[in-house]
């Protein structure tokens, strides 16, 4: 995998990259390697998240919710993933039959929120 070569790339934060970004003074191959560069981040950045998700998960305490930080607040919440948008109406229109092979089970699984820490 590259390295992040565009120096533009090195210098945006989420606060000023529209003031450090000049797309009159850039060429169309500075665009290209800007782009190429975030695309790379962005794939980075959902893999290092999820794995963050599940290491927090993992780490908070037996029977705990949630965790305030100094900055962001974690939520964990249960969820069910039912198979159908609307099963009632699927069963009732298709039988159960149908539903039996088709519809796949519901998935249990654990949701984690972050909120900003709001000052009282």
């Amino acid at each position: 995998m590259k390295r992040y070569i565009s120096p533009i790339t090195k210098e945006l934060t989420p606060t000023d990259w529209k003031d450090k970004i000049n797309l009159s003074d850039m060429s169309l191959d500075e665009m290209t390697e800007l782009l190429a560069d975030l695309k790379v981040m962005e794939a980075m950045g959902k893999k290092v998240g999820g794995y963050m998700k599940e290491a927090v998960k993992a780490r908070m305490p037996e029977g705990e919710m949630e965790y305030i930080g100094a900055r962001f607040i974690v939520t964990l919440n249960d969820r069910l993933r039912s198979g159908g948008l609307d099963g009632d109406k699927i069963l009732e229109e298709m039988g159960e039959d149908w539903c039996e092979e088709r519809m796949k089970p519901d998935i249990e699984y654990t949701e984690l929120r972050l909120s900003v820490v709001t000052p009282e």
